[in-house]
């Protein structure tokens, strides 16, 4: 079976993760590669024995929409992929170009992941979501991250028989740098800023910490921080880094701090958590969505209601002033997701899923 993983991303988490589950299943089938030459890890990918076709996406709103409108370059890129003969189509990221392409390549059968089944408040515009529940409604399988997010995936029209779910595995941005002396904890809270993402209760509770305990806070990411501006200038020890984190930076603030603290209103799943893993560090996260599939209470890290201050507050506590336990917690952290969640174990359950997509066939 030839497997054509098609990732057509710029930026963000999105690379690795195909990266990851082109390494993986090439040793169990045969795989060719579609990137975007304006790839964040393009050279990763060229450094890769695959098969590679990258192609000029956009670069920018105005250029994505034109490439919407006037569709010759996909028309052209499905061109080339046809000419490679896949048996298979695999999307492992949304992306507003997936849909054309599989409709242009209608008798070959995708498999898409669907990272947000219930797109988070704010995140998605009204045409991104259309395509992207054109490219499901085209695909043969779909795949989610937990067992939590099938009856949301379900909701959206899927039936279950076409839903499989293949867990994230550990995401390595692991770098050279050196680690900086801590004379007091130090709390990340990384990633994009968002209204969901809780970052106005974790600010909350650091306000409570402070007044009770040494530490510091990094606030790490691109968004706006403006609705926050008010309780930030009340705080102290606050480390700002407002802007997009590429992919060679992300692993110095994991290693500068000692405890991730993701005080989430919603989730599907999160990829903050498996970079946490590799590097052993401990995690506060909140129970919702696909969170509680990722960190098991007590075992190897911490969950707490969304939304409740004092939960979060007496988590950071316990983290904070029992060091040893949080760095226990953290390894088997570690642990779980070089065992249950590796790499190895998620491309064979892709190939279920691939193999499935592959005998009910393409659309006539």
């Amino acid at each position: 079976m030839h497997t054509s993983l098609i990732y057509l991303g710029r930026r963000g988490a999105g690379g690795i993760i195909s990266l990851e589950l082109a390494r993986h299943l090439s040793p169990h089938i045969q795989t060719s590669i579609t990137t975007s030459s304006f790839a964040e890890q393009k050279e990763l990918w060229r450094a890769a024995q695959y098969p590679l076709l990258e192609v000029d996406t956009y670069q920018g709103v105005a250029s994505a929409f034109n490439s919407l409108l006037f569709r010759r370059k996909i028309h052209h890129l499905a061109q080339k992929i046809a000419l490679q003969n896949p048996d298979i189509l695999l999307f492992p990221m949304f992306h507003p170009w997936n849909f054309f392409l599989q409709k242009h390549l209608s008798h070959i059968p995708s498999v898409v992941y669907v990272h947000d089944p219930q797109p988070h408040p704010d995140l998605t515009g009204w045409i991104y979501s259309k395509l992207e529940q054109q490219s499901i409604k085209q695909a043969q399988q779909c795949i989610v991250m937990s067992e939590n997010l099938i009856p949301a995936l379900v909701s959206r029209g899927v039936p279950k028989d076409k839903i499989d779910v293949v867990p994230l595995g550990p995401l390595n941005f692991k770098t050279p740098a050196k680690d900086k002396p801590r004379t007091s904890p130090r709390l990340l809270f990384i990633g994009r800023i968002m209204p969901y993402k809780g970052l106005e209760i974790l600010l909350q509770s650091y306000r409570h910490i402070r007044k009770k305990h040494t530490c510091s806070l990094h606030i790490v990411g691109e968004g706006n921080l403006s609705p926050y501006k008010k309780n930030l200038d009340l705080l102290e020890d606050v480390k700002i880094i407002n802007q997009w984190i590429p992919d060679t930076e992300i692993g110095r603030y994991f290693q500068q701090c000692d405890l991730l603290v993701l005080p989430y209103t919603s989730a599907s799943q999160s990829g903050i958590i498996p970079i946490a893993a590799t590097f052993g560090l401990p995690v506060i996260a909140t129970r919702t969505g696909g969170l509680p599939e990722q960190i098991d209470h007590g075992l190897n890290g911490w969950l707490v209601p969304p939304n409740d201050v004092d939960a979060l507050s007496a988590a950071i506590e316990e983290a904070i002033t029992h060091p040893e336990e949080a760095q226990l917690r953290g390894k088997r952290l570690q642990k779980k997701y070089q065992t249950q969640f590796s790499w190895e174990k998620n491309a064979l359950l892709l190939i279920k899923s691939l193999e499935k997509a592959h005998q009910a066939g393409g659309h006539a």
